[in-house]
């Protein structure tokens, strides 16, 4: 047994079988993953990794699981603590080029140090299914409830204040789902609250966005491929992508480095039809000098949790649905560019889109 002393929930404590996995290499790679990307250049703080999160993740799915013995195995604890072991450099920036870090934990956990360790006491496919236990990956599970306190606590905002053991003691697993008691409503509500001041505020942070659309350019035009990504860590990434041999890919990351980031052009919720047709205009026009970003728009799964009565959280919450209907208003996207290239961008941009 270890303890470990963690800024967001005091002494985590492994047992045995966590501590063996946490000493993998693949877990330890998790130290040189940030949480948040690129945002640290909008709040410098922000440096916490994917380490520390699913070390809190496991903790909180440990906790649950302890209040519903009768139908939580405890496996699903570990099944939290590699819930994220598939992230690539900067977490959610390159899913853009290389999909969901979901499918890459799957890969990981087939290969090397890990899939021993877990063959010790579960078979593969068993543990597998377990990632997508609602207490790991559900409307209102273990991960958000660590990463959304710990992601305001890291960036020095006002919108992680969630009541967690008060919402922990009340939600209730029957074997297919979680269910929030009536005395967790408030809390539940809280967690989407802080969540909805989450997103504008850091998650989509015009500079997080800004840097982490001209990283994405940068590792496309490296070519670096699938095999090798998902063994990299933010070390590797950005040593390979200052030695490249191309003279953009090395020009993108020195100004990210040195935080001379492109300048917006066009920043706004209006939805846009032709997304892949600008995109291809911007690229041919001004190559890497200008970049579209078009986001997916946030889910808010937390509405869709159960609530003890068999209604779900939007049903039972006015202000759940009033943050659900407000959700897209802070939604943005944009086109970016160089700042000696931004005015051209923009006649561009406006004689295209009319």
């Amino acid at each position: 047994m270890k303890v470990i002393r963690d800024a967001i929930h005091g002494d985590i404590v492994l047992d045995e079988f966590a501590l063996r996995i946490v000493d993998t290499p693949e877990f330890q790679r998790l130290r040189r993953i940030t949480q948040l990307g690129l945002a640290y250049l909008a709040y410098p703080s922000a440096r916490h990794t994917r380490f520390e999160h699913s070390l809190g993740t496991f903790w909180l799915a440990k906790k649950i699981a302890e209040n519903n013995r009768d139908t939580v195995e405890g496996a699903v604890a570990y099944a939290a603590l590699l819930h994220d072991l598939g992230h690539y450099p900067f977490s959610h920036a390159l899913e853009a080029l290389y999909g969901s870090h979901e499918e890459n934990t799957r890969r990981v956990l087939k290969e090397g140090e890990i899939r021993d360790v877990i063959g010790e006491r579960y078979s593969l496919k068993e543990f597998l299914s377990l990632l997508k236990h609602p207490i790991v990956s559900g409307d209102i599970d273990a991960d958000r409830m660590d990463y959304l306190v710990r992601d305001a606590y890291y960036t020095g905002v006002a919108y992680g204040l969630v009541d967690l053991d008060r919402l922990i003691r009340n939600l209730r697993y029957d074997g297919e789902k979680l269910i929030i008691g009536q005395k967790g409503i408030m809390a539940a509500q809280s967690l989407l609250l802080a969540r909805s001041m989450m997103y504008p505020t850091v998650y989509q942070h015009h500079v997080s966005r800004i840097a982490s659309a001209m990283l994405i350019k940068a590792v496309e035009l490296e070519r670096i491929s699938e095999k090798e990504i998902a063994a990299m860590d933010e070390v590797d990434l950005i040593a390979r992508l200052r030695r490249s041999e191309r003279d953009e890919v090395r020009e993108l990351v020195k100004a990210i480095d040195d935080r001379r980031l492109y300048k917006r052009v066009v920043y706004t919720n209006e939805e846009l039809k032709n997304v892949e047709e600008l995109k291809k205009a911007l690229e041919d026009e001004f190559g890497h000098l200008a970049i579209l970003d078009y986001p997916l728009k946030p889910k808010f799964e937390e509405k869709n949790a159960f609530v003890e009565g068999g209604q779900r959280l939007s049903e039972v919450s006015p202000l759940v649905r009033s943050l659900v209907e407000l959700k897209d208003t802070h939604w943005r996207w944009g086109v970016y560019a160089r700042e000696d290239v931004r005015e051209d961008v923009r006649r561009f941009v406006v004689d295209l889109l009319g």
